[in-house]
């Protein structure tokens, strides 16, 4: 389970092609994250997922996110745009943003869930 995590938060921090990466997720990495089996992704869902993918890439649990932390799951490129400060860390806020900006961007209808 903790491998399927990892694989859906590379896909959706992966840049800002937020609603073409969360398109990309198969019906089982969907599952996993998809709390009340209802086929569809809420924002509050998202939000859990999120935060536990969050919590668990911070190796040293210090609330930021350093380059060999992220390495696994995005590249520099990707890095740098989540480092909205560019200070070389990515702070929970930034990590927060770039989650919430994809989660909007693939949410195409407005609707609150991803299908």
């Amino acid at each position: 389970m903790k491998h399927t995590l990892f694989v859906i938060t590379a896909l959706m921090i992966a840049g800002t092609a937020g609603a073409e990466t969360v398109a990309e997720l198969n019906e089982a990495q969907l599952n996993a994250i998809d709390q009340n089996n209802d086929g569809f992704l809420s924002k509050d869902e998202f939000n859990a997922f999120s935060d536990y993918a969050f919590q668990a890439m911070d190796d040293d649990k210090n609330g930021t996110l350093g380059q060999n932390e992220a390495k696994p799951y995005m590249d520099i490129k990707q890095f740098q745009a989540v480092d909205r400060d560019g200070d070389g860390l990515v702070s929970r806020a930034e990590y927060d943003a770039q989650m919430g900006s994809n989660f909007t961007a693939a949410d195409q209808d407005g609707n609150g869930q991803l299908d």
